[in-house]
């Protein structure tokens, strides 16, 4: 079978983002880039897992991750992505809301 590479990226970045905590990681990056030291205490999970989720979302396109000194930065990747997220997360306060 061949598989779109376009819908490939899709499915990864929607499953990138199909997880509650990730969610809330990317709603504490829409305020701007932060660092991963910030991070771990405000999801309140173990250090690997929130590593793994920050990888996953830099894989999947939706992070990008900069190096300064020994930490490490973190902010949505682009302008539409944020946008998108935005969307969707008004539209969850409406659907919730009904």
């Amino acid at each position: 079978m061949n598989i779109n590479k376009e819908n490939k990226w899709r499915a990864d970045f929607h499953k990138a983002l199909g997880n509650p905590v990730r969610l809330d990681i990317i709603d504490f990056l829409l305020d701007g880039e932060q660092c991963q030291c910030d991070i771990f205490p405000r999801i309140g999970l173990a250090q690997s897992t929130v590593s793994a989720y920050l990888t996953q979302m830099v894989r999947a396109g939706i992070l990008h991750v900069r190096k300064d000194g020994v930490r490490k930065l973190y902010r949505i990747s682009d302008k539409r992505v944020q946008r998108m997220i935005e969307q969707t997360r008004k539209l969850a306060q409406e659907m919730v809301s009904l």
